[in-house]
C-alpha cells in the first residue's frame, strides 16, 4: 500500500500495535516501556538520512505507546487482538524495504496476553480454570483445597485471601489449631477492624481451650486503639468474655488443686487488665479455694466481695447466698434479716430485681436451712 502523493509517495504496511513496538502480547508494562524507548531511539529524525520517514515512525509509535499504557484500553485493544479485530496501524517502509507478506491471524499463535485471561476466573482471590467456574461452587472449592490449600504450611503464607479460605477450610475440618493459627495470622497482617470481628477468634479459642492464649492475643491487639475508642471497648467485652468462658471451663470444674490455681490465675489476669473481677469471678474463686481446703484464701475473698459496694440491688440476695455456700451462716441470716425489715428498700423493688422478693427471701431461707442442716451434721459426725 502505498501513501497518495505522486513519486515521493511513501509506502507502508498495516501493523497491530504491538508489532510497532516489537514487543508480545504477554510483555509487561516494563517491558512495553523499554520496547518503546528503544524503538523512538532507533527512528528518531537524528539518527535517520530520511527525516520524513523518521517523523512519521516516530508519531505512530507514539499513537500505539499511547494506547498500550493504559491498562483498560489495552485490555480492550487485547480483546480485539484475539477475536482478530483490533485496529492497525500504517507503518512507514523505507525505499528499499519489502514489506512482510500478509499473514493472517491464528488464535493461539501469539503468547497470551497476561492482561486478558479468558480461560480463568476469581474466585475468592484464587484464580480458577473457567470449566471448573461453571461447574458450580462445589467443584471451585474442591479445585482450590486440591491446588492452593492441600499441603501448604499457613505459617508461610502472607496473602490475607489465602489466610481467610484457608482458616474457613480448616475451621470446617475439624483443624482447630491451624483454624486459630491461620486466624491470628490474618488479624496480625490486616489492620483493618473489620478483619478482627469476622475472625471468629473467640469462637477458635473455646474451640481450643486455649483462652488465656486468647487473652494475651487480644490484649496485644487492643494496643492499636485508644483506651476510650469504640474498638478498645469490643476488644474488652471480648476479653471479659474470654475470661468467663475461662472461668466455667477451668475454675468450676476439674480437681480441687487445679480449680483453686486456675481461680488465681483467673483474678490475677484481671488485675492485669486493670478489670475488676465481678461477683461470679470472685465467687467461683471462693468456692475453688473451699474445696481445695484454702480456708484462709477464701475467707478472703468473701471479705473482699463483702467489702465491695453493692451497685445493683439483686446483689444483696447474691451476697446471702455466696456467704451461705462460704459457711458463713450467721453473717447470710444477718443480711438477709435486713432484707425482709426493708433496710435495703432497693432490694424489694421487683422491677429492680427482675423478679419476686418474697420468693427469693423464701429460696434463700430454705438454702440457708440446709446449710445449718449439713453443718451440723458434719460437727455431730
Amino acid at each position: 500500500m502505498s501513501l497518495p502523493g505522486g513519486p515521493d509517495a511513501v509506502r507502508t504496511e498495516q501493523r497491530d500495535y504491538y508489532d510497532v513496538l516489537g514487543a508480545e502480547p504477554s510483555a509487561t508494562i516494563a517491558e512495553l516501556r523499554a520496547s518503546f524507548r528503544a524503538a523512538v531511539l532507533r527512528h528518531h529524525p537524528d539518527r535517520s538520512a530520511n527525516d520524513s520517514l523518521a517523523t512519521r515512525r516516530t508519531s505512530i509509535l507514539n499513537r500505539a505507546w499511547s494506547e498500550l499504557r493504559d491498562p483498560l484500553r489495552r485490555l480492550h485493544y487485547d480483546r480485539s487482538l484475539e477475536r482478530g479485530a483490533a485496529p492497525t496501524l500504517p507503518w512507514p517502509l523505507a525505499a528499499d524495504e519489502a514489506a512482510r507478506p500478509l499473514r493472517r491471524r491464528v488464535p493461539g499463535q501469539r503468547a497470551p496476553s497476561r492482561w486478558h485471561l479468558p480461560q480463568w476466573r476469581n474466585v475468592h482471590g484464587f484464580r480458577v480454570p473457567v470449566e471448573v467456574f461453571v461447574a458450580g461452587p462445589a467443584a471451585q472449592n474442591a479445585w482450590i483445597v486440591a491446588h492452593h490449600i492441600d499441603g501448604q504450611d499457613w505459617r508461610s503464607h502472607n496473602e490475607r485471601y489465602w489466610l481467610r479460605y484457608a482458616s474457613r477450610h480448616y475451621r470446617d475440618r475439624g483443624r482447630i489449631d491451624d483454624w486459630l493459627g491461620a486466624q491470628e495470622r490474618l488479624v496480625e497482617l490486616d489492620p483493618a477492624f473489620e478483619t478482627l470481628v469476622r475472625a471468629e477468634l473467640r469462637a477458635a479459642y473455646m474451640a481450643s481451650g486455649d483462652f488465656l492464649r486468647g487473652v494475651g492475643f487480644l490484649r496485644t491487639i487492643g494496643q492499636r486503639y485508644p483506651a476510650a475508642s469504640p474498638q478498645r471497648r469490643w476488644i474488652d467485652r471480648e476479653l471479659r468474655a474470654l475470661l468467663g468462658e475461662y472461668r466455667d471451663a477451668r475454675v468450676r470444674h476439674g480437681t480441687p488443686e487445679s480449680r483453686a490455681e486456675a481461680a488465681e490465675l483467673l483474678l490475677n489476669y484481671l488485675e492485669a487488665l486493670d478489670m475488676e473481677p465481678g461477683f461470679a469471678d470472685v465467687r467461683a474463686a471462693i468456692m475453688a479455694h473451699l474445696r481445695a481446703g484454702n480456708g484462709g484464701r477464701a475467707s478472703e475473698l468473701v471479705e473482699r466481695a463483702v467489702s465491695a459496694p453493692v451497685g445493683e440491688p439483686a446483689r444483696w440476695f447474691s451476697l446471702v447466698q455466696l456467704l451461705t455456700e462460704a459457711g458463713e451462716l450467721e453473717r447470710a441470716s444477718a443480711i438477709l434479716a435486713e432484707i425482709a425489715r426493708g433496710e435495703h428498700p432497693e432490694a424489694l423493688d421487683r422491677r429492680r430485681i427482675r423478679g419476686d422478693p418474697a420468693r427469693r427471701i423464701s429460696a434463700a431461707r430454705g438454702r440457708l436451712a440446709r446449710a445449718r442442716t449439713r453443718a451440723a451434721r458434719v460437727a455431730a459426725g
